[in-house]
């Protein structure tokens, strides 16, 4: 997770282990659910693995109403050993305590879930982030005044196309694709114009 930004502004990016084990589970188990935004599937692909026991039909009717919890987190405000407790993907979290076939999914799968993570990893370099700070020195530049305060959260996933979906008017769900083009310089401006511009009512 990268942090830029000033007492006055802040945008988070990067991305977050709930929203991949969540996207994990529907690849490897192949889900047939709707996602909204639609998410592609994850990049490199994943294959598929039906762990013993796994009920894919309980699974498949639990994991929408997870996953909108899982979206939902990387907002939340929590302390380091909240997020050990309640984070969505751990067994202790309130979001798995009624749906026993995903938290049951979620063990079986942890070990080649790691193991794919891993070499998905090996010898893949990001960059250090986006440019997120010449974004709003030119806008600053523009207004002839510092930007109003505003906070950005970009949660970014590696799937195998360009995404860049807005959640919430200050949360984006974004592919690496995507944010490591040049396409992500004039999205950034567009959100963050109108952050700026609201907080400055």
């Amino acid at each position: 997770m990268f942090l830029e930004g000033t007492r006055s502004w802040r945008v988070s990016s990067g991305d977050s282990h709930h929203v991949d084990v969540a996207l994990y589970v529907r690849d490897a188990l192949a889900l047939s659910v709707e996602t909204r935004p639609h998410i592609p599937s994850l990049d490199p692909s994943v294959p598929i693995f039906i762990p013993d026991g796994i009920d894919r039909a309980a699974v498949t009717a639990e994991w929408p109403g997870w996953w909108e919890t899982v979206l939902e987190w990387p907002r939340t405000e929590v302390s380091a050993e909240q997020e050990l407790t309640f984070g969505p993907s751990f067994d202790t979290s309130p979001a798995l305590a009624n749906r026993p076939a995903l938290r049951a999914a979620i063990a079986a799968l942890t070990e080649p879930g790691g193991m794919y993570r891993s070499a998905a990893a090996r010898g893949l370099t990001r960059p250090s982030s986006m440019p997120i700070g010449e974004v709003v020195s030119e806008l600053a530049k523009e207004l002839g005044r510092p930007v109003r305060p505003f906070n950005l959260e970009i949660t970014q996933i590696s799937v195998a196309e360009p995404m860049w979906e807005l959640l919430t008017e200050s949360h984006v769900l974004a592919s690496y694709r995507f944010t490591e083009s040049s396409a992500v310089v004039p999205a950034l401006r567009e959100v963050i114009s109108r952050l700026a511009w609201k907080a400055a009512r």
